[in-house]
């Protein structure tokens, strides 16, 4: 019981961060936020859905400097847009985005 407890107070305490670690989160927030508003004005019909995502992918290192996502972005156009955690394996962004097609990017 006793390494459970602290197993607990380890992930618990956590939830405090540091003003260097409230930058870092600020920063990569920001960079994602600008990232997602980048790929909205400039995706277009005809274009692929993976295209969205290498759009969000480049903004974040090429503008950011964040060479890593904490993330799988989610680009998603018409009846994919209904698939929860579309964009894996599983389910990849490889659908045409038609024009008048309801898209998202998250």
């Amino acid at each position: 019981m006793l390494i459970l407890h602290h197993i607990l107070y380890v992930c618990f305490s956590r939830m405090i961060k540091s003003d260097l670690e409230l930058e870092v989160l600020r920063y990569v927030t920001k960079v994602s936020s600008d990232a997602h508003i980048h790929v909205m004005r400039t995706i277009h019909a005809g274009m692929m859905e993976y295209q969205a995502e290498a759009t969000f992918l480049n903004y974040v290192y090429l503008v950011g400097g964040c060479r890593h996502v904490g993330y799988t972005c989610i680009c998603s156009s018409g009846d994919n847009g209904s698939v929860l955690h579309y964009g894996h394996a599983g389910a990849p962004n490889d659908r045409r985005i038609n024009d008048g097609d309801m898209w998202s990017v998250l």
